[in-house]
């Protein structure tokens, strides 16, 4: 037996075997219909009641206007250092690497 002997042999018996299998589907055999009472649909037994939101201005709301201290009096927290994963580029990396501005939270893949 050749290689085009045994080609012929295998794509005989895959396409013997797919002819069945369509065979079978189209007979149907086994298959009750589907029933059409059934929906795709969601339904929810609880009641839903809506609130209406009313805006309140900010003209005399605010107590002092000093940046930095919120309406209690309590100092606000400055933001931390700068920390992004944007790009920058390549000649303002090198400048950040020798400034050591740089912190490495995972390995470095090239």
């Amino acid at each position: 037996m050749n290689w085009l002997h045994f080609l012929t042999w295998i794509a005989g018996i895959y396409l013997l075997y797919y002819l069945v299998n369509v065979l079978i589907d189209a007979a149907g055999s086994g298959r009750s219909p589907a029933d059409h009472s059934l929906t795709n649909e969601l339904t929810f037994s609880e009641e839903v009641q809506t609130k209406r939101l009313e805006h309140e201005p900010e003209n005399g709301s605010k107590k002092n206007n000093n940046p930095g201290v919120n309406d209690t009096g309590v100092k606000i927290k400055a933001e931390p250092a700068v920390m992004a994963s944007g790009g920058v580029p390549i000649k303002d990396l090198f400048n950040l690497v020798r400034q050591e501005a740089i912190f490495y939270t995972r390995a470095v893949s090239f």
